[in-house]
């Protein structure tokens, strides 16, 4: 029985750590989004103009898009909205397991 049990808090280790690699990765990309745009901004101004000034019209594409993204605030809410949930559906998954160890806990003692 004490086989089952750690059997099972292995699992609900491994699910936690499944959820939380899939929640970095989420706010990851989010948050890597405006450096990508940036670059590609500037290495594509930067064709056609020095470096500095290049930069300068690639940090004002970023603050556009920015403006723009910041009026949106449906995509917003829901942006947030998929990392909560992931977040909470993640939480849900390991609770899933508490039985299971209760379960094999309670054969033991």
């Amino acid at each position: 029985m004490k086989f089952n049990l750690t059997l099972a808090k292995i699992f609900q280790f491994v699910v936690s750590l499944l959820f939380i690699t899939m929640v970095l990765f989420y706010f990851g990309v989010l948050l890597m989004f405006p450096l990508a745009v940036l670059w590609y901004a500037v290495k594509i101004a930067s064709l056609l103009t020095p470096t500095v000034i290049s930069v300068l019209i690639g940090i004002a594409v970023l603050g556009y898009l920015g403006l723009r993204v910041s009026r949106m605030t449906e995509l917003l809410d829901t942006l947030l909205g998929i990392g909560i949930d992931l977040v909470q559906f993640g939480y849900k998954q390991k609770e899933r397991f508490d039985p299971i160890i209760e379960q094999a806990s309670v054969k033991i003692a």
